[in-house]
């Protein structure tokens, strides 16, 4: 059960690094458009870029080793605890991309934990 816990947090860890990390790309890349025609030069800029690439690359490895958690661990447990990603993801987002603190972020952040927490006993 501990080596789950363990791969569980590296698994939430990975995903939110995983957003982090597209956040990151998408700021040098600017606005993505989805238009019809501006589809094929948007993949090909997408796929261009090393930090889209990491970051799918960090969610492939976060597939995997959910996938291993959720073999043995209980479901009703090992999901909510994805709610953590929103916690390390909040403060990466502050940290790397001055995004605003609120005093509503910081309760609904210490809530999230609060669950979590229970949600494990």
């Amino acid at each position: 059960m501990k080596s789950s816990l363990m791969l569980l947090f590296i698994a939430i860890f990975l995903g939110a690094s995983g957003q982090i990390l597209l956040k990151y790309a998408t700021e040098r890349m600017g606005e993505i458009n989805l238009e019809w025609s501006a589809i094929p030069f948007t993949l090909l800029n997408i796929f261009r870029s090393p930090w889209i690439i990491t970051g799918i690359c960090f969610f492939v490895a976060s597939m995997i080793l959910w996938i291993k958690v959720i073999s043995t661990m209980e479901l009703s447990k090992a999901y909510p605890s994805i709610s953590l990603s929103y916690i390390i993801v909040f403060v990466f987002s502050v940290l790397l991309f001055k995004e605003t603190v609120t005093l509503t972020k910081v309760i609904g952040m210490v809530l999230v934990s609060i669950g979590v927490f229970f949600l494990q006993q």
